[in-house]
């Protein structure tokens, strides 16, 4: 570790000692060690950091400027975690189902062999941080075909609560803002997504099509409409977080169209977790 920042560490630990409440600690921790620790983090492998925009090693700008930090967690979950990294070796069009600020389909555009990408993010204020990010990368983001909504089991518009500093944990299908201070209400469209995915794979035919999905809670209702209406034959490659439910339905539903999954189990608390999946045999070509 850096001995600036375990000099930092230590000296918040002091701190820490005669703060009287566990939120005003928590704080404290984040302010003067977390943030700092984060970004040395990045710059150790190879990002670098601007006052308004952070530069991966694969030359993608994202924004940095909220104040809430959010930026440099999602770039660590993309990026270093590497959840959403696979190799493709054929011509292949992904549907990006919860597009958040864009990060992702970012990557999956660097990649010379995703021709095509159809992104979905429901929340209008998210979709324009999205939109700066792309306008930052326009060679990447002329791949990237970006919808301001989401997936669901039927057309509809709601109202739902958001909040601007967890941007990435919000949802159309659970309430995740129960008694939070600073929330705003947005409206938001969500279309059949059964209507939504059968139209791109129509226009796509002879295309590898590849599904990353991480919406919330609501990849339950979106893989239940799309078992309904049989894509799922249609589909060769599922990469994806689930969230708030235990994931044997959707293992259910996949393995039943002959995909092998494998389950990465995250949070017993929260549930939450990563499923991938591949279908076991060849699609023939449509």
């Amino acid at each position: 570790m850096d001995k600036g920042l375990l000099v930092t560490k230590g000296l918040v630990n002091i701190l820490c000692c005669v703060v009287p409440f566990k939120k005003w600690r928590k704080r404290l921790r984040y302010d003067l060690y977390d943030r700092k620790r984060r970004r040395l983090e990045l710059v150790e492998r190879g990002f670098k950091i601007g006052e308004e925009t952070i530069t991966t090693p694969e030359g993608i700008r994202i924004d940095i400027t909220d104040k809430a930090d959010h930026p440099l967690y999602m770039v660590k979950e993309v990026f270093i975690k590497s959840e959403y990294k696979f190799s493709i070796g054929k011509n292949s069009v992904l549907i990006d189902i919860g597009m958040n600020r864009g990060a992702a389909s970012l990557l999956f555009a660097s990649d010379e062999n995703i021709k095509k990408i159809y992104s979905y993010e429901p929340f209008g204020p998210t979709f324009e941080k999205a939109k700066k990010n792309l306008s930052f990368n326009p060679e990447l983001s002329e791949k990237i075909i970006a919808n301001n909504c989401g997936l669901g089991k039927s057309e509809t518009t709601l109202e739902l609560p958001y909040i601007s500093n967890a941007s990435g944990a919000m949802s159309t299908t659970f309430d995740v803002c129960p008694d939070q201070k600073n929330t705003t209400m947005e409206k938001v469209v969500i279309k059949d997504a059964s209507k939504e995915i059968g139209s791109i794979i129509s226009e796509n035919q002879g295309k590898h099509i590849i599904i990353k999905c991480d919406c919330e809670g609501a990849e339950f209702e979106i893989f239940e409409r799309l078992n309904e209406e049989g894509l799922f034959g249609k589909i060769d490659m599922v990469v994806m977080e689930y969230h708030f439910q235990k994931p044997d339905r959707l293992v259910e539903i996949l393995e039943s169209e002959n995909f092998v999954v494998q389950v990465k189990a995250g949070s017993k608390k929260s549930q939450t977790g990563y499923i991938y999946a591949v279908r076991i045999a060849e699609r023939a070509a449509q």
